[in-house]
């Protein structure tokens, strides 16, 4: 592994330890709940859980850059950017539901290179790095060998396909697979790198929301692109589609767009 890759995996975390013990600390509390201005709900955990991210990574590195869901952007053009969302999945987290997670990535010009998905309501953590095979709490993981969609299992959110093309292959792909659910959260991503399930689609994301999910998938032999098939960077536009394996991934891109 690329020395400086652990040097920053090491750091990664311990933000994530750090994300765990903060998130927690509200779980299943009274908490007052705010709407922003997309209507999304926000809580003192979301923020308190990002301060403490961010302030570990701005004493530790400072010259880094960091994109978070609740405050602003800092060093936004920096070659190194921490993309962080401190609780994926608040309306889980709110009502107690232990699918939330905390989403840690670092992208190098751009490109994903570290993510963690890490819900700490499971004790569950995806750890992946680029280039190498993904670790679910440590031990490596991979997703599964389902090549028809016939034969998949599919999670998605099923509540924001704005765009009909993508709204309209959701609802086919719901009569061809073998099961569905909706919700999950990050949750779901995890499931699809340690092989339970084989396939999630969702639209509408922002970064903070996908950054974290790439290296995890890639590493444990997944497969992740926009729903054009092209691959995710902080430039992309919102949709990600994530599936088991390269053959299964072509067979649902082609579905969606045709």
């Amino acid at each position: 592994m690329n020395n400086s890759y652990q040097e920053y995996l090491n750091f990664a975390n311990k933000l994530a330890d750090a994300a765990s013990v903060t998130s927690m600390q509200y779980f299943r509390t009274s908490l007052d709940i705010d709407n922003k201005s997309d209507q999304s709900p926000v809580t003192i955990a979301d923020k308190n859980t990002e301060l403490k991210i961010r302030s570990m990574i701005e004493k530790e590195y400072p010259s880094h850059g960091i994109l978070g869901e609740e405050f602003d952007n800092i060093n936004s053009n920096a070659e190194f950017i921490w993309v962080i969302d401190p609780i994926d999945g608040t309306r889980s987290y709110i009502a107690g539901h232990k699918d939330f997670g905390n989403l840690i990535s670092l992208t190098h010009n751009k490109k994903p290179i570290i993510g963690i998905i890490n819900c700490p309501a499971h004790n569950e953590r995806w750890v992946g790095v680029k280039d190498q095979i993904s670790t679910y709490n440590k031990q490596p993981t991979q997703s599964s060998k389902i090549i028809n969609i016939e034969d998949a299992y599919l999670f998605t959110s099923g509540l924001y396909f704005d765009e009909p093309n993508l709204r309209n292959a959701v609802k086919k792909l719901n009569k061809k697979v073998k099961y569905y659910r909706y919700g999950g959260d990050c949750y779901m991503y995890g499931l699809v790198a340690s092989g339970l399930i084989d396939i999630v689609i969702e639209d509408t994301l922002k970064v903070h929301d996908y950054m974290a999910l790439v290296n995890v998938i890639e590493g444990a032999g997944g497969k992740i692109t926009d729903k054009f098939g092209k691959e995710i960077s902080t430039d992309s536009q919102g949709s990600v589609v994530v599936s088991a394996n390269e053959e299964l991934h072509s067979k649902l891109i082609y579905l969606i767009n045709e």
